[in-house]
């Protein structure tokens, strides 16, 4: 039985990428199961899927804990150590990003990572940040457990029109323009101990909880999180036509949009989440909608 594990955010399909890959490996006469895994059920907050595959019927119902595959939806999330939590030695990391180092630098051994620059695609070809057809076509080409044959009756499956023959293009062009880089390294299972055979004699304080927001009134025992990461565009106020009216950080929705010393309002980039709203309130249309990268 294989296990792959899946890391995107909220809004970029990566429950749906989940369910298409399992469907293609059902397509191939394997057994297959998905499911997801939820934090703060935000758009752009973070998200988990899992994807097991076999030649026998599978009734493991947990989370995979120790994946040999990795698939990474969004370039943010390879910074973070989670998202290499449990993985495997010598295994396979396929990602939304242009260069492996920040992959390395993550103290990981992988034998194999493919890398496609699934953002640009995405947003060239769709107009949106919605990588989960482009890195599916990355998968297949890395990995060669499923081919675009394998693929597309299951992207054919969730899409119609104008946007099937969108994501036929970035399923394509994941695969084509997917780099594979090789590591001389052995798969292992690091001498993984069981969590069964951990033994705990004193309970454990809970872990700080986290609170997504930009606010500042909360006690210590609160761990704010700096939503600016999960930006795809970021607004960009004109000062010239700013009228200094506010309207922009009454509509905030989290509280990021400040009144400045010169009297003109601004978001703090640290929390601002580019959800547009400001810019879609703004009776002047001083604010603009950037591509993050520009």
């Amino acid at each position: 039985m294989g296990e792959i594990r899946l890391h995107g955010r909220g809004g970029q399909g990566t429950v749906m990428a989940a369910e298409m890959l399992a469907n293609a490996f059902v397509r191939q006469g394997k057994y297959a199961s998905v499911f997801p895994s939820f934090g703060i059920e935000r758009r752009g907050s973070a998200v988990q899927a899992f994807v097991r595959y076999g030649d026998q019927p599978i009734r493991e119902k947990t989370k995979i804990y120790r994946p040999e595959m990795l698939l990474a939806l969004d370039p943010t999330l390879l910074d973070k150590k989670d998202t290499y939590e449990g993985f495997k030695t010598g295994g396979v990391i396929v990602a939304a990003a242009k260069d492996h180092a920040r992959i390395l630098a993550m103290g990981v051994k992988p034998s194999i990572i493919g890398l496609v620059d699934g953002m640009e695609i995405a947003y060239r070809e769709t107009g949106t940040n919605i990588t989960n057809v482009v890195m599916l076509g990355a998968l297949a080409k890395v990995t060669g457990l499923i081919g675009l044959g394998d693929v597309t009756p299951a992207v054919e499956e969730n899409f119609s029109g104008e946007l099937l023959r969108k994501n036929l293009i970035v399923l394509k062009r994941g695969h084509d323009e997917a780099k594979v880089i090789k590591f001389d390294t052995q798969a292992g299972d690091d001498d993984a101990v069981s969590l069964f055979e951990i033994k705990k004699t004193s309970c454990l304080e809970p872990k700080t909880a986290v609170f997504e927001s930009s606010w500042s009134d909360c006690t210590n025992k609160v761990q704010i999180i700096k939503t600016g990461e999960w930006r795809f565009k970021r607004p960009v106020t004109n000062k010239d036509d700013c009228r200094r009216c506010g309207l922009c950080a009454l509509y905030c929705p989290v509280g990021c949009v400040t009144e400045r010393p010169s009297g003109h309002y601004l978001q703090d980039y640290a929390y601002c989440k580019g959800c547009g709203v400001c810019a879609f309130e703004c009776p002047a249309g001083a604010i603009d909608m950037v591509l993050e990268e520009e």
